[in-house]
């Protein structure tokens, strides 16, 4: 389920940290007047979301393979991990302007 969360921020899906980072990228090029950028961006961004999408589908509605692999259970520091990235990109999708702010008063504080 956390692979699926961090396919869907790839892919820029809202409520990901992944759909804050493109919303912002296009919208600093929309404003600096690259509007054809921003146009082949959203569009490459949805042909990429298309693969993210099928590796979902594969992933939860398809018989598995005879000679699948067999899975492992992860150590407590692997969960862990796992646990506090997929976290993060939830709350950065969710409440992401925190970071926006900190990000603006750096970039006025290196100009």
């Amino acid at each position: 389920m956390v692979f699926s969360l961090f396919l869907l921020a790839f892919a820029g899906i809202p409520l990901t940290s992944g759909f804050v980072s493109k919303f912002a990228v296009f919208k600093a090029a929309g404003q600096g007047g690259a509007i054809p950028l921003v146009i082949v961006g959203v569009i490459a961004s949805a042909v990429a979301a298309y693969f993210y999408v099928r590796v979902i589908v594969l992933m939860f509605f398809t018989d598995p393979p005879d000679d699948a692999p067999q899975v492992v259970t992860p150590s407590a520091l692997s969960v862990a991990t796992i646990t506090l990235t997929a976290a993060i990109t939830f709350a950065l999708g969710a409440l992401p302007q925190p970071l926006l702010d900190l990000a603006d008063n750096a970039a006025r504080f290196l100009t």
